[in-house]
């Protein structure tokens, strides 16, 4: 390996594919984004919500094939640092690394809000819209997952698995019956054209829709940066992630037909950051909205949870390469996790919760975030995708799965979230865009101080290529 041997690693087959798949599911957070993000995605496409999902699904499908191919290659916790820095550019690799170090810590926040607005329902209904008080319930949600993740990978998987079930439950009952209480007197009646791409009139508007697509859609890849510590890890990895993708997109569908059947456009409004329980009371009433407060709060609490495993698993691998502060990479005695890492992320995690408590309100702010995280995660699902066909290229030619699966796919879907998140910037404003790429722009410093301190092989060693003897 291009790194330094550790005297500790990572627990060796703790997941397996269950745990891995659930691990991915979680992480895009389905309750979360659906009570977060639908509103979004219908103020920019209107009733062309389903289609935006459909046409979003297509090359997050291409990106999460990519990754299972990237996996087969090379199981890493740094997932995408490590494959696009391996095999295009050991600087791109860092970059991608640190836009998802950016994109997850604001995703805790983000994800962290509704869980503070859902604690609130519960305990005290007139403070849910005080910015500075859902914020405070968000950080004990926060640092009780940061205890938790600490504790090991194996409790982490046992809490996601009941926590993700019951989401699921959740959401299955609230869409379905929020539909079968609709199908008489609609507000909108259903119809197939809500999945035409024609539906959204101008490419702007299909433009703006694919960018919030990709936000619902971001997390699944959390499966791949636990591939060290998952069996059969080459395989399950990836294969886990492409369910994950699967299973979300069929939630996501269902929620967005549900909403737009049995909501008004002025319910939406009104419930703009957190839609679930208003989709709730139409599917059970008060108990469908108790029902859906809770998916919310578990929800945004387990992907709190997979992006912490996540970023620690990062920059665990980040340390090891030397390309990162070393202290990063040390594992607890007892539970094998990287705790410094996490105590690192949880530092600057409660520095943005910080500023986030001074924003205007709720509404604003998740809006603002979704739309920069949106722009992130298009550039990280841009270089992994790229990655995957430029590794694989010498080999495109032996068969037409690897040239299709491997290269073709991978690289369409890898064009296709770059144009989108480039497309946008201009019409997202100053303030919002500066805050997607400046993020990213910012990890250029630390790339180069801690380039020219530890002078890290990972910088130096010859790229690598399907077909050819890796650098060791």
């Amino acid at each position: 390996m291009i790194h330094r041997k550790t005297p500790h690693a990572l627990k060796a087959g703790a997941l397996g594919f269950l745990d891995a798949a659930v691990m991915a599911v979680a992480g895009s957070a389905p309750g979360y984004s659906i009570t977060a993000t639908t509103a979004a995605l219908i103020a920019a496409a209107g009733t062309a919500g389903p289609a935006a999902l459909c046409l979003g699904f297509l090359p997050m499908l291409g990106i999460a094939l990519a990754f299972s191919h990237l996996n087969k290659w090379r199981p890493d916790a740094g997932a995408a640092y490590v494959w696009v820095g391996r095999s295009i550019n050991p600087e791109l690799g860092f970059l991608a690394g640190w836009a998802l170090l950016s994109l997850s810590t604001t995703f805790m926040v983000a994800a962290a809000l509704p869980a503070g607005e859902a604690t609130l329902e519960l305990i005290a209904p007139g403070r849910v819209h005080d910015v500075a008080f859902a914020t405070g319930a968000g950080v004990v949600w926060f640092l009780a997952v940061l205890a938790l993740v600490t504790c090991g990978i194996t409790a982490s998987a046992r809490a996601q698995v009941a926590m993700t079930s019951l989401e699921i439950l959740a959401l299955l009952l609230i869409g379905v019956f929020a539909v079968w209480n609709a199908r008489a007197a609609p507000v909108t009646p259903f119809s197939w054209s809500w999945f035409s791409p024609s539906a959204f009139g101008a490419f702007p508007v299909f433009a703006a829709s694919m960018l919030v697509s990709i936000f619902y859609f971001f997390g699944w890849d959390v499966a791949s940066n636990l591939a060290e510590e998952t069996a059969d890890a080459d395989r399950t990895a990836g294969f886990s992630g492409v369910a994950g993708v699967l299973v979300i997109f069929a939630l996501f569908l269902l929620a967005q037909v549900a909403v737009q059947m049995s909501l008004t456009p002025d319910v939406i409004e009104a419930n703009a950051a957190d839609l679930l329980p208003a989709l709730g009371r139409a599917a059970f009433g008060e108990k469908g909205r108790a029902i859906a407060v809770l998916a919310v709060m578990v929800s945004a609490v387990a992907t709190i949870e997979t992006q912490l495993l996540q970023t620690t698993r990062l920059l665990f691998s980040m340390a090891r390469d030397n390309v990162i502060a070393e202290p990063l990479g040390r594992l607890h005695s007892r539970f094998q996790t990287p705790w410094v890492a996490g105590f690192a992320v949880g530092g600057v995690s409660l520095l943005l919760f910080a500023a986030a408590a001074a924003a205007p309100t709720v509404n604003q702010l998740m809006g603002d975030l979704i739309s920069a995280i949106g722009v992130q995660v298009a550039f990280y699902y841009a270089l992994a995708g790229a990655a995957c066909f430029w590794f694989y290229r010498p080999v495109l030619r032996d068969n037409w799965t690897t040239l299709v699966f491997a290269g073709l796919v991978p690289l369409a879907s890898a064009i296709f979230v770059a144009f989108i998140g480039l497309y946008q910037l201009p019409a997202l404003g100053w303030r919002v865009s500066a805050m997607a790429v400046g993020a990213i722009l910012i990890g250029a410093a630390p790339m180069w101080y801690y380039r020219k301190l530890y002078r890290s092989t990972f910088y130096s060693a010859p790229l690598e290529r399907a077909g050819a003897s890796p650098d060791r």
